[in-house]
């Protein structure tokens, strides 16, 4: 975790993951089971990821892109997954 700012970064790519890999991920408040869907990803990343080093702490300061090995940049994911949480949120539709 090359972060400066504490930014649980494989926590948070690990939680994500886990919901894509389920198929639990949501692309309407429309989908099948969007309230369970949404409650146990929201739940699921308050208990797997401490709140100050979830997604929505990245500055974006890119110190952790040339540590990557797999060349992903993080910022720009970090910036999607917390878009998709706070969506989940506020209960938009998306």
């Amino acid at each position: 975790m090359p972060c400066p700012y504490g930014i649980d970064i494989p926590g948070v790519f690990a939680h994500y993951n886990r919901m894509v890999s389920a198929g639990q991920r949501l692309n309407s408040s429309n989908d099948e089971n969007y309230r369970k869907a949404r409650r146990a990803f929201l739940i699921g990343y308050d208990r797997s990821v401490p709140k100050i080093r979830q997604a929505d702490y990245c500055i974006g300061c890119n110190l952790c892109r040339p540590q990557c090995p797999q060349r992903i940049n993080i910022p720009k994911e970090m910036q999607e997954i917390d878009r998709y949480a706070e969506q989940l949120k506020q209960k938009l539709v998306f």
